[in-house]
């Protein structure tokens, strides 16, 4: 079984891209983390500036390193890079003696931003009243999008060019339902 409760395959055949999976992993360690910066190639830690330690190895995710040991992977477009990145993080932390580095089965999404196209673009404004208030945000002085919350689900960002972004889900199910739902909102 796949832990990451993301089907990539699934979404790409109904169109949509997946541009960045966040997750975690809590190791239930303390890092001294100026001691983890000077021993781990690809990362930095500034106190001063933000208060983790921040793993950028070439080519894949970013990971974020808490005193407390959570890690916070960010900036991967795949479930196969969360992999990649926790192998190479996982490494590094063994070769400075850090026993317990969990497991990849471990790691918990917490978040996926994806997008899709819609047939033609949109008047934002009459979408805007025909859908009425209750879930919807649109400000366009502040904002160029409308703003969709679904009720216990992602947040919807839709374009008047036709494009759409889901973010806040954590499941290919929570992303096809939430384009499923928006598809269904601007046909009626």
């Amino acid at each position: 079984m796949d832990s990451f409760n993301l089907n990539e395959d699934e979404l790409l055949s109904a169109g949509i891209a997946v541009k960045n999976i966040v997750a975690k992993l809590d190791l239930d360690v303390e890092f001294e983390l100026s001691y983890l910066a000077s021993k781990i190639p690809n990362s930095s830690y500034e106190p001063e500036q933000y208060p983790s330690l921040v793993f950028r190895p070439p080519g894949l995710s970013t990971v974020l390193v808490t005193r407390t040991g959570k890690l916070l992977f960010t900036g991967g477009d795949s479930t196969e890079s969360l992999r990649d990145t926790y192998r190479r993080i996982s490494d590094e932390l063994e070769k400075i003696g850090v026993d317990d580095v969990g497991r990849v089965d471990e790691i918990e999404i917490v978040n996926v931003v994806s997008t899709f196209e819609l047939d033609s673009g949109l008047d934002l404004n009459y979408l805007s009243i025909a859908l009425g208030l209750e879930n919807i945000e649109y400000e366009p002085e502040q904002f160029p999008g409308l703003v969709y919350r679904i009720e216990d689900g992602p947040v919807v960002l839709i374009f008047s060019s036709g494009k759409v972004v889901v973010t806040g889900a954590e499941s290919t199910s929570e992303i096809l339902d939430a384009v499923s739902t928006t598809r269904e909102l601007i046909s009626d």
